[in-house]
């Protein structure tokens, strides 16, 4: 791992500028727009194959939505030529020197998506989302060479026993939406060596907190706006104080 939860990094989200949604050039236009990495979201075929799907389904040509665990793969791609392997994509982010997020609809997809990034030597560079907390600590422990960060439905009532508890269990980090990155919780996850990433957000005050915040990833469809409000080689977060959003 070549980096640390001092470190800030634009993720692209899937469909970022204007692209389709769970396509390559989703990865390319990001990397173009400045992004540091891409969130991904990975399904499983009938027959196991892993595949970008935001949804669980893919658009046939002629507009039928299939469910993408109800077909074989050879089934999808003639139906759904767009439909893209995970490893293709994977593949591409690496092309890019980009960090991965992935939110992974099937678990039993995980020593498969192990065994991809492991060869293409992004095991480091990639982290597991869309997890809730018991469910992404149970599979942290089973899977330490995972970078699995679990989802904070809220924030706690108990700052200190959250960040222990995750840190106790192997969690990576922790991600929330905007509001629920509190300065004391940042703190305390940055005291604690969790990485922190925020959900989705295109509004530029939000991203400007994140950013003077330090959160560690921050994912957008707007890299573009990010990139440009992310100070050129900053790696501590900014020391102004955070306004509520």
């Amino acid at each position: 791992m070549y980096y640390t939860n001092k470190d800030t990094f634009v993720l692209s989200a899937s469909g970022c500028m204007g692209t389709d949604r769970d396509s390559l050039e989703s990865i390319l236009a990001g990397n173009e727009e400045g992004a540091k990495g891409c969130c991904l979201s990975v399904d499983m075929t009938a027959d196991g194959i892993a595949v970008l799907s935001a949804d669980g389904y893919s658009n046939a040509a002629d507009g039928t939505r299939m469910n993408i665990s109800d077909y074989s793969y050879a089934e999808l791609h003639q139906a759904c030529p767009q439909l893209v392997p995970a490893g293709q994509a994977i593949e591409l982010a690496k092309t890019c020197r980009a960090k991965i997020a992935i939110t992974v609809r099937n678990q039993t997809l995980l020593p498969q998506l192990r065994m991809t990034l492991r060869h293409a030597e992004c095991l480091d560079e990639t982290i597991f989302v869309g997890l809730g907390l018991v469910e992404a600590a149970r599979l942290a422990v089973a899977n330490p060479e995972l970078h699995i960060m679990g989802e904070l439905p809220a924030v706690p009532d108990n700052i200190e026993a959250l960040v222990r508890a995750a840190q106790t269990t192997g969690l990576f980090g922790l991600r929330a939406v905007v509001t629920d990155w509190t300065p004391a919780l940042l703190r305390a996850c940055r005291r604690a060596g969790l990485f922190t990433m925020s959900l989705q957000t295109e509004h530029m005050d939000a991203l400007t907190y994140l950013i003077r915040g330090g959160v560690n990833f921050i994912e957008t469809a707007r890299p573009d706006l990010t990139a440009m409000l992310l100070p050129e080689g900053a790696a501590e977060p900014q020391q102004i104080p955070l306004m509520p959003y």
